[in-house]
């Protein structure tokens, strides 16, 4: 079976993150895919928000599709969170199925600066869909022994959404719609989420 593992703060989930796993579920075949929250990014300096209202968010956004779950193992680890070991825990759990790690190719132009990339490799092939600008000549890829063998680009639409300027929306009390999941927005509203001065980390 094959299983798409997909990571990230998800502060908040929006349609970025849901679209562009479709489209690679669809193209590869995934059986399954886990999102996997991150406790603390190593690779972001900002506490995101609160673990239990990014996980509440991230359930509402994968309702209605039970072949998609949530992935508590780096949330249950001391941080920093780093795919390698998750990967290795994931394939600890699913031995004999084939791992496909979901990324942007804007988060794949950093991968040489990730732990152990040549080991995250011999894990799971990589599914890389368009992130602008990274896409076409302005697309470098890293030198990463290996990695052109185990990657695989594709095009997932024209989906141009950030968590950033979600977050940098709301303070400011613009709408989101269209962005983020139905049932996120009202989660948010309801709770506060994202508010100047409302801090929630």
């Amino acid at each position: 079976m094959r299983i798409g593992v997909f990571g990230g703060t998800f502060d908040p989930v929006h349609n970025g993150h849901v679209l562009p796993v479709e489209a690679a579920a669809m193209k590869f075949q995934l059986r399954r895919v886990f999102y996997v929250p991150a406790r603390v990014s190593p690779h972001k300096e900002a506490s995101p928000t609160d673990t239990r209202h990014r996980v509440a968010m991230l359930a509402l956004a994968l309702t209605g599709r039970p072949d998609w779950s949530i992935d508590l193992e780096e949330l249950d680890r001391e941080p920093p969170s780093y795919t390698v070991d998750t990967l290795r825990a994931i394939q600890a759990r699913h031995p004999g199925d084939d791992l496909w790690l979901l990324m942007g190719t804007d988060i794949l132009a950093g991968f040489g600066r990730w732990r152990d990339p040549e080991e995250i490799l011999k894990i799971a092939r990589i599914a890389a869909f368009h992130r602008e600008p990274f896409v076409g000549p302005a697309l470098r890829l890293p030198e990463v022994a290996g990695l052109a063998d185990r990657l695989s680009v594709f095009d997932a639409g024209s989906v141009k959404i950030s968590a950033t300027d979600v977050r940098n929306d709301l303070a400011q009390g613009r709408s989101i719609a269209g962005r983020v999941p139905g049932p996120v927005a009202e989660y948010i509203t309801k709770q506060g989420l994202y508010k100047p001065g409302n801090d929630q980390r």
